[in-house]
Formats: structure tokens, C-alpha cells, sequence
């Protein structure tokens, strides 16, 4: 009968264990240090070409919409300059200034009396109970 070892065609690779003594771990800690300062620096180059590039993308779509932005700037300065020119009146945007139809006439239920959009009123005062 065959071992796991032999079944999955590494017989021969093992790996050896740390050194137990004092100096071998003294090794492995600043093996491990060393690593995790080498994998900070990559990170922060890796951070530093995505903001770059993000950057030269920003600059690049801000150049190529200048003549847009331009070109709006110029419309919102002619319409502002016609709204200077026009008569003086009252204007609101979006809301309608007068007595509307549907405010004089009440709603009516299907019971033919008016509705009304408030909570019917309790006929006893609050606190009293006909319970008993």
C-alpha cells in the first residue's frame, strides 16, 4: 500500500522544517519583516500608476470638452441676458399662481356626501369607556 505522499507524485519533496533554535527564528521574523516591506512597496507603486492614470484620464476628457463647456457657458450667458431683457412679471417655476377648478368643488364619496381626507372624530371624549 502506497502513502498520500507517493500517491500524488511527491515522494521526494519535503519540505524542511524552521530551525528550532533562537537564531532561526531571529531569521524567520525578519525574513517574514522584509517581505511584508517588499509587498507594501508594491502596493503603494501599484496605487500610485492607478491614481496617475486616473488623473491623465480626467485631464485628457477635460481637454477634449472644452469647446462643450465653452459652448454652454455662452448659452447660459445669452439666456440669462434675455431674461434681463424681458418685462418685468411674477414667475415661478412649476407652480400655478390663482384659484385652480378642483379647489372649489368638493370631493363626494360614493355615499354622496363630501369626503374628507381627516380621521372621523371619536363621539365619546378620550379616557371614558362604555365598556363598564
Amino acid at each position: 500500500m502506497r502513502n498520500n505522499h507517493e500517491q500524488s507524485g511527491f515522494s521526494g519533496t519535503r519540505l524542511a522544517a524552521p530551525p528550532g533554535g533562537i537564531l532561526g527564528k531571529l531569521l524567520t521574523i525578519a525574513a517574514g519583516a522584509m517581505l511584508l516591506v517588499v509587498a507594501f512597496m508594491f502596493s503603494l507603486l501599484a496605487l500610485t500608476v492607478v491614481v496617475i492614470g486616473g488623473l491623465l484620464v480626467f485631464a485628457y476628457l477635460k481637454w477634449k470638452t472644452r469647446h462643450l463647456r465653452q459652448h454652454l457657458n455662452e448659452q447660459m450667458q445669452q439666456q440669462a441676458n434675455r431674461q434681463r431683457q424681458q418685462p418685468d412679471g411674477f414667475i415661478i417655476d412649476g407652480e400655478v399662481i390663482g384659484d385652480a377648478e378642483y379647489d372649489a368643488q368638493p370631493r363626494t364619496a360614493a355615499s354622496g356626501q363630501p369626503a374628507s381626507d381627516l380621521p372621523a372624530r371619536p363621539t365619546e371624549p378620550p379616557g371614558k369607556t362604555t365598556d363598564g
